[in-house]
């Protein structure tokens, strides 16, 4: 006497995929990218806010900028008075703590410089020459700056 329990044992093991099988990977795969990549805008894409523009806007760099002390997931914007004033340019001197830099639209900055000052890329002030291409973060108004940062562009 066979049973159906036989019949299903002989007649050997099934596949364990179906043809539906790729398809509900892709799907997976679909639905896994799209949830990873929204997390991903979150945690590290831009602010929901927009960019300050024109001269003196603040800079979003390693220190955090307008997101906030640097603390992931951002935060309050400083008030604009303590925004961190950025400009981008060449330097055309160096005179002892003061580098002047010309922006490209030609108006020239005056940035002072003290011991709190990072630069990086050279490693120090002195290792700075004209023709250098930097971007100086600090505060400052006008044509002005006490640099906080000055990092040499590539």
């Amino acid at each position: 006497m066979t049973t159906d329990l036989d019949t299903a044992l002989a007649a050997g093991p099934r596949p364990w995929r179906s043809p539906a099988t790729p398809w509900l990977m892709a799907a997976l795969l679909l639905v896994g990218g799209f949830a990873g990549g929204a997390q991903a805008q979150l945690a590290y894409g831009p602010d929901s806010e927009p960019a300050p523009t024109g001269r003196g806007a603040a800079v979003d760099g390693p220190a955090g900028g307008a997101r906030g002390g640097g603390a992931r997931g951002g935060g309050a914007a400083p008030p604009a008075a303590t925004a961190t004033p950025a400009t981008t340019g060449t330097v055309t001197g160096i005179d002892g703590t003061v580098v002047k830099i010309r922006r490209e639209s030609g108006e020239t900055v005056t940035v002072r410089t003290d011991d709190s000052t990072q630069v990086q890329l050279p490693a120090a002030l002195k290792d700075l020459r004209p023709g250098d291409t930097v971007a100086v973060t600090g505060d400052g108004q006008g044509g002005e700056l006490t640099a906080a940062t000055i990092v040499r562009q590539e």
